[in-house]
């Protein structure tokens, strides 16, 4: 029987500037009208991959849909269920089987455009032997594999760098994105994405299958556009493989979609997200995409329901969305990440409780509470149970190295990092949040407006939500069933408010009639409209 296709594995983290340099990690499909993607950082120890795709905890029939896949190494993982380690034994050995069975020269010629290029820093050490120079494990060991490990059904990786994907894929340079757009109308044809988008325009998605691995579809593009993600799970190659919801459906994508109250789909969205502000504000859109009522109808990936994301992020990014009351860094960003989703850390780990706003600090610092009053006792009235995020006390801290990482973080010694450059994240979708759709806005308005001075009481900053607000908190304060929530005391600091306060004062303040007509805050420019982000 031949052995199982399989993507050879990548060369020695050494190697990576050499056969990808790190100037084609920001290119865009298209640089005339897509912006470069800067901060851009690469897992390269596969057993350090290995652990976080075995953390997901793979599910049999999972479709998985990578983004920013890079130049591969996370994607080696994904499609070997958390061995890539044991993948690219394989895969070596098998070339020593080449070459020392029938004593012959391995069939590789490396020439300008071969595939793999790197071979030769590969390649067995001659007459069979399984020496080899293929990427080195330098963190920990990978955990023993006598547990069972899940391949997904489906590997989608989206790389926007024709650069990267055509040397670490050997992607069909036919199916590279044309310099060409599409308007919104001819893809609703397809019933692709949203009609709400009309007018606007953007670049084709194509999806190619991988020569090298049955399991492997490729695509030039970028989730930097917001339809780029319903458009790949639309996709004629990628449809097939998702679970039928509606057997009643027309076949197509359609069938496949699923309203929100019913299980999950076996789909992951993965991510190795840019270590920029580009790269927060994506998340951010993803996070505040998910505000929806039951028995809405939902948009962007959340057509196809609870769709779950893993992702890696940097440092700032991770202490932000992880932030609890009265940390200092607690911001809009934890509290809706933590009203909408329920978030489990994976591997590598090294959480940090309290840490300082710049995330310097490696170590746990005490809260100390600023509120003269503890938040109030009575039961939250008009939410649904609420399931704090809980950080296990004995969660362990991640050993890693600079070369562990690409680019090479900016460092003064080539040992342990004092905290990994990145750090992963499980995000799933909450059934039921404390957040309405039709106050989706004001929750923005009030959060923003009140965090921009996060250390005063909530008394002190009210009256920056707007002219006549601060009559508001005498209702605010009491105990009534009329507003959702529960009493908030206005001698309650800012920074320390729980995601059942927040709820009654944006309740309050939403039922107002003397509120800003206009609560979409003017923080965006040209740049943000022309990135399509946030057109939800």
């Amino acid at each position: 029987m031949p052995p199982r296709p399989r993507l050879p594995p990548l060369p020695p983290s050494s190697k990576w500037s050499t056969h990808f340099p790190a100037r084609y990690l920001p290119v865009s499909p298209d640089k005339n009208t897509i912006r470069k993607t800067f901060g851009r950082v690469l897992v390269t120890n596969p057993s350090l991959a290995d652990k976080f795709v075995r953390a997901m905890g793979i599910r049999e029939g999972e479709v998985i849909v990578e983004n920013y896949a890079g130049v591969g190494g996370l994607t080696r993982s994904l499609l070997s269920g958390g061995d890539a380690v044991g993948e690219a034994k394989k895969w070596i050995e098998s070339q020593s089987s080449v070459e020392g069975g029938s004593g012959e020269s391995s069939p590789k010629t490396k020439t300008a455009k071969s595939f793999p290029r790197w071979i030769d820093d590969i390649a067995p050490s001659g007459n069979g032997a399984k020496k080899s120079n293929a990427q080195p494990v330098t963190a920990e060991q990978p955990e023993s594999t006598d547990i069972t490990l899940v391949r997904p059904k489906l590997v989608l990786a989206s790389e926007g760098s024709a650069e990267l994907i055509t040397r670490a894929y050997d992607y069909p340079a036919s199916s590279l994105t044309p310099s060409v757009k599409f308007t919104i109308q001819e893809q609703l044809k397809g019933n692709l994405i949203n009609s709400d988008l009309t007018g606007t325009t953007y670049h084709a998605v194509p999806v190619a299958q991988s020569s090298h691995d049955p399991s492997l579809l490729l695509s030039h593009s970028t989730v930097y556009i917001w339809p780029t993600l319903p458009a790949l799970l639309s996709d004629p190659l990628v449809s097939p493989h998702l679970e039928v919801y509606d057997p009643a459906a027309p076949p197509g994508p359609q069938a496949t979609k699923r309203p929100w109250d019913a299980e999950p789909p076996k789909i992951t969205m993965v991510c190795q997200v840019p270590d920029s502000p580009i790269g927060e504000q994506l998340v951010a859109q993803w996070v505040g995409s998910a505000v929806g009522d039951l028995g809405q109808e939902r948009t962007w990936v959340w057509q196809w329901g609870r769709v779950r994301m893993a992702l890696l992020v940097g440092k700032s990014l991770y202490d932000r969305i992880m932030a609890k009351p009265g940390d200092l860094i607690h911001c809009k960003l934890s509290i809706l990440s933590q009203a909408l989703f329920d978030i489990t850390p994976l591997p590598p780990y090294h959480h940090v409780r309290n840490v300082d706003k710049q995330s310097k600090i490696t170590t746990d610092r005490p809260v100390k509470p600023s509120s003269k009053v503890p938040k109030s006792s009575i039961p939250p009235v008009g939410l649904p149970p609420s399931n704090p995020l809980q950080i296990p006390v004995d969660l362990p801290k991640t050993t890693t190295y600079p070369t562990d990482f690409f680019p090479l973080p900016k460092t003064a010694t080539s040992g342990p990092l004092p905290r990994p450059t990145l750090l992963g994240l499980m995000m799933t979708p909450k059934r039921e949040s404390p957040i309405l759709a039709s106050q989706k806005d004001a929750w923005d308005y009030v959060m923003r407006r009140l965090f921009v001075r996060d250390t005063l009481t909530l008394g002190e900053g009210f009256s920056n939500l707007s002219f006549g607000a601060a009559s508001l908190l005498p209702i605010i304060e009491s105990e009534t069933d009329e507003y959702r929530g529960i009493p908030v005391d206005r001698r309650r600091v800012v920074r320390e408010l729980e995601v059942e306060e927040w709820a009654r004062i944006v309740d309050v303040f939403d039922k107002w009639p003397f509120k800003p007509d206009n609560l979409i805050l003017d923080s965006s420019n040209n740049e943000e409209f022309s990135r399509e982000v946030g057109q939800d």
